[in-house]
Order: C-alpha cells, then structure tokens, then sequence
C-alpha cells in the first residue's frame, strides 16, 4: 500500500504542463476586462523579430506581460551592458502587452576605461518604418505595443 502513496506524492511534485488554450483565454479575458485592444499579431511579430535579426546587435529590451503587474527587468532606466534575447525571452508573443526596447548598450572596453556606448537606434527606426510598424519614441527608448 505504500507504492500508491509513494507514486501519488512524485506525480504531485511534478511541474504541471503549460496549457497555451488556458493561457490565451487568460489573456483574452484582461484584455477585454482591461478595454484592450490588439494590436499586434503573430505575423507582424514575426516581421518585427525578422528586423531585428538584421541589426547590427539585438537591443536590450523591457517586456510588460499582460497578465503581470511588474515589467521584467523591473529596472530599465538606464543603459544597460547586455543584449536582449529576441529568441525565447520575448515569449509567448500573444501575451506582450509592450515592449520598451533601448537601441544601444555598454560596450566594455578594459577594466579602466568606460563602457562604450553602440548605439543602434537608426537601423531599427528604419527596419521599424519598412515595417510599418506602429511605434512611439520617448525616454531614450522604443516603445512597441502588443495591446493598448
């Protein structure tokens, strides 16, 4: 008899699996409880991380989930000296309420000399622009919204 309990206690310690229907339902509903509207789809994502790959260096990036309260990273007022990850760390898509992207970062030089400023801001207005993609910019940033 202890097997069954023994088996019971391991599944309950299992991650669950990521249902995406629940996910999307779960968006769908801020959204409409928050007045939101879509702006963005899967093909204009795909246009826009297309762009991106193009640049000269992927641009750090905030991204403001729909169904958090807090952006990640929460601190993004200033240059940062990473780049941002536009392969898995802008997923899923279908829940980015907006993204704040900083087109430039610190580059190191040597321990005793500043981190150079590479900066990238008028590729991406460009690439933004053949795009047609709606943006705004204020605050040294780039401001692409998923819902609004």
């Amino acid at each position: 008899m202890g097997l069954p309990a023994a088996a019971a206690a391991q599944a309950n310690a299992l991650p669950t699996m990521y249902d995406e229907d629940k996910h999307k339902r779960a968006v769908r509903a801020e959204a409409a409880k928050r007045g939101l509207a879509a702006c963005m789809n899967d093909t204009k994502w795909r246009e826009l991380l297309a762009e991106i790959a193009k640049l000269p260096f992927p641009p750090p990036y905030q991204r403001k989930d729909l169904l958090q309260a807090e952006p990640e990273p929460a601190a993004f007022e200033a240059d940062v000296a990473y780049h941002g990850d536009w392969d898995e760390g802008l997923l899923p898509l279908f829940s980015v309420e907006w993204i704040r992207i900083r087109p430039r970062y610190l580059r190191h030089v040597a321990r005793r000399l500043p981190e150079t400023p590479v900066d990238c801001e008028a590729e991406l207005v460009r690439a933004l622009q053949a795009l047609g993609q709606a943006y705004e910019q204020a605050d040294d940033a780039i401001w692409i919204y998923g819902y609004r």
